[in-house]
């Protein structure tokens, strides 16, 4: 009982163990899933990424048909930080998506910016918006894909009826 009572006192008078949160961060563990970053200059623009994600943070929307150029969107506050995308990509190695060791801030403080974070989170000014333009890329998403599927096809039609032409 002695000892307890001095052990007591000690605790009384000596710093605390615990972290100074909310105060501080608490730091990231080794190996911690955090944020995804994508390198535009080495994605080649495969979809796997986008098709594999869960929650459906990742869209592509196309923005030339004639080249195929798609533009990355990523939603940090829909991702669920599994490393799905990170996973199938088949450019990771060379560092093409890659899941860093950093939070994303909660969502009302601000909205993080980066050229690694692409298209969406970038014009994104007022946290409030987030979900709305989320939904509306998610509209574009299916939109140019299906127009980019059409001028495809037309094109292929295209060059059948030129060959066809060329034949006779």
């Amino acid at each position: 009982m002695l000892k307890m009572f001095i052990e007591s006192l000690k605790n009384l008078v000596s710093e605390p163990e615990t972290i100074k949160y909310p105060f501080a961060p608490s730091p990231e563990p080794k190996g911690y899933r955090g944020t995804i970053h994508y390198n535009e200059e080495l994605c080649i623009f495969c979809d796997k990424c986008e098709n594999i994600c869960p929650p459906g943070a990742i869209k592509f929307v196309v923005v030339d048909y004639e080249t195929g150029k798609k533009e990355y969107n990523y939603n940090p506050y829909l991702c669920i930080y599994c490393g799905a995308c990170v996973r199938e990509c088949p450019k990771a190695e060379e560092g093409c998506l890659v899941q860093v060791e950093t939070r994303t801030p909660p969502l009302g403080r601000s909205v993080p910016k980066g050229k690694e974070l692409g298209y969406f989170i970038n014009r994104i000014e007022d946290p409030k918006e987030v979900e709305s333009k989320w939904r509306e890329i998610e509209e574009l998403n299916i939109k140019t894909k299906e127009e980019y599927k059409a001028y495809k096809k037309a094109k292929r039609a295209q060059k059948a009826a030129a060959k066809a032409k060329s034949e006779e």
